[in-house]
């Protein structure tokens, strides 16, 4: 446990959090397990059958503290996740980092984070899409545009989520959609047909 994480478990205070999801932040605070601390941070971002979080102020401000406090990579990762799939920014820079960890250690960008967590990688992408911002959506176009073919339709498939670019993503697909690889051009090409719709809503 690192420092200043024992001091935010002992002060963290009550919430008006339906049960399951203080449960899934007390599993956060507390697990002696990173596995089950990065669950935990999942689960929050998940939510629960028939349990809605009407507002997710409290989740977010615990997910971020997470994040800050604790010491384990994989914990920062999937608290980031967690925060991008609530639709909070302060989650960006650290999924970014750990997509781009998944990509020095030769991670499947098709496959699974882990053994112990094994939540598909493309849904690290793609919550960047969900929670948009000009940083996740620049990071998203890059990585479309570079890297293994694999990688590369995984961020095409992300960037059918941002919306209230101001066309930067439908530029980037438009020069995609004419991409040597017959894979990332056919990726593209339904992005942008599936795009069109859903434009302006979310």
């Amino acid at each position: 446990m690192v420092v200043g994480f024992s001091l935010w478990v002992a002060t963290a205070g009550g919430s008006d959090l339906p049960r399951p999801y203080q449960d899934a932040l007390d599993a956060l605070r507390t697990s002696n397990e990173p596995s089950a601390r990065a669950l935990a941070a999942i689960a929050v971002a998940h939510g629960f059958r028939d349990v809605p979080l009407s507002d997710p102020a409290d989740a977010v401000d615990a997910l971020s503290d997470a994040m800050q406090a604790d010491a384990d990579p994989t914990v920062q990762a999937m608290t980031a996740y967690a925060l991008c799939v609530l639709r909070d920014l302060r989650g960006v820079p650290r999924l970014i980092g750990a997509i781009q960890a998944t990509v020095a250690r030769g991670v499947d960008p098709q496959g699974r984070f882990s053994d112990a967590v094994p939540l598909p990688v493309p849904y690290l992408y793609r919550a960047l899409g969900h929670v948009g911002g000009r940083e996740a959506t620049w990071f998203l176009i890059e990585a479309a545009r570079t890297g293994p073919v694999r990688a590369r339709v995984v961020a095409i498939a992300a960037l059918g989520f941002v919306l209230g670019d101001g066309g930067e993503v439908e530029r980037a697909l438009t020069t995609l959609s004419g991409d040597p690889d017959p894979t990332v051009r056919n990726a593209a090409r339904y992005v942008m047909s599936e795009r069109k719709p859903r434009s302006g809503k979310r």
